[in-house]
């Protein structure tokens, strides 16, 4: 196998070409460059045609679209080591994501091209292709399903959320098999079974200014300020003065963003009193650090209610950002020449569940918002605190608002989100009104 022929100009322009398909609709939600049905038909005929065009890419071409679709996709990941002091990691970062995807995709590819080979050869048949091409959707499939790491911000199927199309996992297979057949079959009538996809239930999004009861915040604090031991009195400050405006315009409760107090909450019991205080008058959902004991700390959002607390611990960490996913004598060396040397966070067994203005409302910590495991009792509310400013400037706040919004969609789930680093938003899905 030659190297030289999987890198050929019109291999890379059309890699290239193909994960701007796919991509596309994360930039023009970015910019709002389109809105309404302008969107989700846009979002429906680009992620449509780049499904279509993938299938019947030759093997040569795979790499390319892997390459270029995680660097469209997920190049914000480099961000972060801007605050660690470490910039000259960002292109290497970049670059890597590419490779690991690229390398994906080129092996779901030979694989593909490989199998369709016996199956032809099995067969005594001529036009091989025809089983590639199969093999391609059933590869497109599968992808589909593989989280490196636990990650899973980059599913194509995300590109239907605004779309005409369900967000249902039995949807997306559909239209892979139907476009395969398409391709195989060349008949227009083929794509008619598409619209067994069809769902007009598009998430809406509602600014916080539409809730009654709910003060959402939003700020928009640099990391690379926050933890400093020196500014805790004033970042604590700015939470009990949101809390008090909150009260004077009679809310009920107020949710505000992830590690907004930059420290161990429940062992400062001087700046948790007020807090105490307060939520006699208001329930208060706020962002810290918990302490339960040496290298065991959590990432937790308190929930304050008539003078007591409960803590909510993050459930489901962030690869790397929380916990480190590789063995432990090689996490230990990640995080010192990464990450300052700082122990992972331990994550907790279970979900919390408050009761608050008459409704059972689910509790998440940032990336849960995007992970199947905390949609998988189909919650009808959830409050969702997080802290995007790790990658700002970015799209990433966009493309996390994407992925809660196809939770919103294939779940049935009100997401109430308050954000450190971007303007905070409530996701409905359509089907409440």
């Amino acid at each position: 196998m030659k190297i030289k022929k999987y890198f050929t100009t019109n291999h890379i322009i059309e890699g290239l070409g193909l994960a701007i398909l796919l991509s596309a609709f994360i930039y023009i939600e970015h910019f709002s460059l389109l809105s309404g049905y302008a969107q989700v038909i846009f979002n429906t005929i680009t992620i449509t045609y780049g499904i279509y065009r993938v299938i019947i890419a030759k093997i040569e071409v795979w790499f390319f679209i892997g390459f270029f679709i995680s660097i469209f996709w997920l190049w914000w990941m480099s961000i972060s080591f801007i605050y660690y002091n470490q910039p000259y990691l960002v292109p290497v970062v970049i670059a890597l994501i590419g490779i690991i995807f690229g390398v994906l995709f080129l092996t779901f590819a030979y694989i593909s091209k490989n199998l369709a080979k016996r199956v032809e050869r099995y067969f005594l048949a001529i036009y091989w292709e025809r089983s590639r091409i199969v093999f391609n959707a059933i590869s497109i499939v599968i992808i589909e399903q593989i989280e490196p790491f636990g990650f899973n911000w980059l599913k194509i199927e995300y590109g239907y959320t605004n779309s005409i199309f369900s967000s249902e996992t039995y949807a997306f297979i559909l239209i892979v098999l139907v476009l395969a057949s398409f391709a195989l079959f060349k008949k227009i009538y083929i794509l008619l079974i598409l619209t067994l996809a069809i769902s007009f239930n598009s998430p809406i999004e509602l600014k916080p200014s539409a809730l009654r009861d709910i003060e959402l915040v939003s700020t928009d604090i640099d990391v690379r300020e926050k933890w400093r031991a020196e500014n805790r009195d004033k970042y604590t400050n700015l939470a009990l003065l949101k809390i008090d405006k909150a009260i004077r315009k009679g809310k009920k409760l107020i949710i505000l963003p992830e590690s907004l107090l930059p420290y161990f909450l429940n062992i400062e019991q001087s700046r948790l009193k007020p807090l105490l205080e307060r939520s006699k008058e208001i329930t208060i959902i706020i962002g810290a650090l918990y302490y339960k004991g040496k290298n065991n700390f959590r990432n937790s959002a308190y929930i304050i209610k008539n003078g007591n607390y409960k803590v909510a611990n993050k459930v489901v960490l962030v690869p790397f950002g929380e916990a480190n996913p590789l063995p432990d004598f090689l996490s230990s060396i990640v995080n010192k020449i990464f990450f300052d040397g700082a122990v992972d966070y331990k994550a907790d067994s279970n979900y919390t569940t408050i009761n608050v203005l008459n409704r059972d409302i689910k509790v998440a910590i940032c990336y849960e918002g995007t992970a199947k495991n905390t949609y998988k009792d189909y919650p009808k509310h959830l409050i969702l605190i997080s802290n995007d400013a790790w990658f700002k400037p970015s799209i990433e706040h966009t493309l996390q608002k994407i992925i809660i919004m196809y939770f919103s969609k294939r779940y049935g789930t009100t997401i109430y989100h308050s954000i450190n680093g971007s303007k905070a938003y409530i996701i409905m899905p359509h089907s409440q009104g």
